[in-house]
């Protein structure tokens, strides 16, 4: 549990390291363009520091690189909807083998459960892709959390956002971290388009492993969180420069403030800059660097923050559970 006053993990101080990483990936051994080596050189000519790749219903076998690139083991399982009938993807991360499960007859608790033994964390994927009804998730509560953004979901078809069902399983007091991935396919189709920062400990598998398991990380698809901070009567929320900063919570409550001189804003406050800079004096086309939302009475379960920049790319953070 984060403390009552101060900054909250994964933005307190900690020692640790700050990971780029690409958590749904497939290669030429599923559905994938690229072979495993070719998947691996794509991402660490773009920067990435970790890579899972999940290909479908099967462990890939790390590929040789000459490079500095991190793999930590994956794949994508595929279940059934028990009501709706469609497809309910599970991704395990972090796994040195694949998970004792059956494709397509294993129950969402057993497969979350098998990544746990094959010591990965686990994530249902593109909950609104595939259809999924919020009451038909039975063992989610299992799982280390969900994809709030697809990259190849928005790409094939605008059904990339996870938010909805994440805060209405949140709202039930369940307890699941969101992540953000390309579910990379197509080279140059999805590619680059969100990631998920993981502050882990050290540059190893397993503590990558932990902190999706500890809920140390955050999903982006390119504005950074610096600090939120959490005290008796308000959170305090830093970033890079974005166009609104959004708190979530259990509905109905939540908060947004905006940029620009004329723009409102709702059970918020924008915070001055460090030279004194006022909110009146913001002119239209300023972008924000923080926000003050005062907690006042309301009955919180849980908190979450979401920025947005000029370009209408999004970045989530982790709930902070009250």
């Amino acid at each position: 549990m984060p403390p009552i006053s101060g900054r909250i993990p994964p933005f307190n101080g900690d020692s640790g390291v700050w990971l780029r990483c690409a958590l749904h990936a497939h290669t030429t051994e599923s559905d994938g363009w690229l072979s495993p080596s070719m998947l691996r050189r794509y991402h660490a000519q773009a920067g990435y520091d970790v890579l899972a790749i999940t290909d479908h219903d099967r462990f890939t076998p790390e590929p040789e690189g000459n490079d500095q690139l991190m793999l930590i083991g994956g794949t994508e399982i595929s279940l059934i909807a028990p009501k709706s009938g469609g497809p309910l993807h599970l991704l395990g991360l972090g796994v040195g083998q694949m998970p004792a499960v059956t494709p397509n007859k294993s129950t969402l608790a057993e497969a979350a459960d098998a990544v746990r033994a094959a010591g990965g964390a686990s994530f249902v994927a593109h909950p609104v892709w595939s259809g999924l009804l919020t009451d038909e998730v039975a063992g989610i509560e299992r799982t280390d959390g969900v994809e709030v953004f697809n990259s190849s979901c928005d790409v094939e078809q605008g059904r990339a956002y996870g938010d909805i069902h994440w805060d209405l399983w949140l709202s039930q007091g369940l307890r699941l971290g969101g992540i953000a991935a390309d579910d990379l396919h197509l080279p140059g189709y999805e590619a680059f388009r969100s990631w998920t920062m993981v502050f882990a400990r050290e540059r190893s598998r397993q503590a990558v492993v932990d902190a999706l398991r500890e809920g140390s990380f955050y999903a982006t698809m390119g504005p950074r969180f610096e600090a939120i901070e959490l005290h008796e009567d308000r959170l305090e929320v830093r970033s890079t420069p974005v166009r609104s900063i959004t708190v979530y919570a259990n509905a109905p409550y939540g908060a947004r403030v905006n940029a620009g001189h004329h723009e409102l804003t709702f059970h918020a406050t924008r915070l001055r800059t460090e030279d004194g800079h006022v909110p009146e004096g913001i002119v239209a086309g300023d972008l924000l660097s923080g926000a003050i939302f005062p907690r006042g009475n309301w009955p919180l379960k849980f908190v979450r923050v979401v920025l947005e920049d000029d370009r209408g790319r999004r970045a989530w953070s982790n709930p902070v559970y009250l």
